[in-house]
């Protein structure tokens, strides 16, 4: 059948005088490159969208030069590429170059700025640079504050970033309340059911219990638990992580005891950013 309905139209292309001989496929743009990383970035076939990240920033290099808006999302599509290879030194290298552009550009107050430092920030952290990383996760914070208020989801993450980074470090009393910041912007606005306010209440469970307040580590766990059964499926690691840790929770709730080790938790935090272009 499909072989009946090629040789129709070459028929008629042909009876009716028309070239049957294609025109030339046109180049891809720099943002159809991007696209077509895009697909790629989906179905997790990152050595694709490493290939077509560096294809639409020649392009963009070629055709608008380094000082321009979309060159700079160009750097950071890519160093996010390098970043899921773990390939910190080049991931690292384009940040800066997409910093570089944002801070001549748009200037210190904007959000693709701020975004770029929490990207510098998680690479650093990476890399145990810590004292940097610290930095410029307080910097993202205060930009978006500034510029786009407590009450927007990027404040959140940098909220939630920030005291990803306290516990692990072990400084639960500094993350607690960065966790809870992130939680009160993530419920008024994502609302319950959503896998970034499910996070926030799974890492504050985390938290009240390595400070031993386990009561309030239940409600959290529980709270974690009730959003990632009603959006994720039954198998998935991250709800099968937080029923896991609600055992170990219940064990302490029902000792009600203090002890000096910790368990390994299946799903120790979630991290949730992830590094995504920005300003496109």
């Amino acid at each position: 059948m499909v072989g009946t309905i090629d040789s129709i139209s070459y028929v008629n292309q042909y009876n009716s005088g028309h070239s049957i001989i294609p025109n030339k496929l046109k180049k891809p743009t720099s943002e159809e490159y991007s696209i077509l990383a895009g697909i790629y970035k989906n179905i997790k076939l990152n050595s694709k969208v490493i290939y077509f990240y560096n294809k639409s920033l020649k392009l963009r290099e070629e055709s608008l030069g380094f000082m321009n808006k979309k060159t700079a999302n160009s750097y950071s599509d890519l160093a996010n590429a390098y970043s899921e290879e773990r390939d910190f030194e080049k991931a690292l290298k384009l940040h800066k170059k997409a910093l570089e552009i944002r801070t001549k550009l748009l200037g210190d107050k904007h959000r693709d700025t701020a975004s770029t430092y929490s990207a510098l920030a998680h690479i650093y952290s990476h890399m145990n640079s810590f004292d940097k990383a610290l930095e410029l996760y307080t910097k993202a914070l205060e930009i978006r504050k500034e510029v786009l208020g407590d009450k927007y989801p990027h404040t959140a993450t940098s909220y939630h970033d920030l005291g990803y980074f306290y516990a692990k470090s072990d400084e639960y009393e500094l993350a607690c309340p960065l966790f809870e910041k992130a939680l009160v912007i993530r419920k008024d606005l994502l609302k319950m059911a959503h896998p970034e306010t499910a996070n926030s209440y799974h890492n504050l469970a985390i938290c009240y219990y390595y400070l031993e307040e386990y009561d309030k580590a239940l409600i959290h766990i529980k709270e974690a638990i009730k959003i990632r059964e009603l959006i994720f499926d039954k198998n998935d690691n991250a709800l099968l992580g937080a029923k896991e840790n609600l055992a170990e929770i219940l064990k302490k709730v029902s000792k009600y005891k203090r002890v000096n080790y910790r368990f390994p938790f299946f799903n120790y935090f979630t991290n949730i950013l992830t590094l995504k272009s920005v300003g496109v």
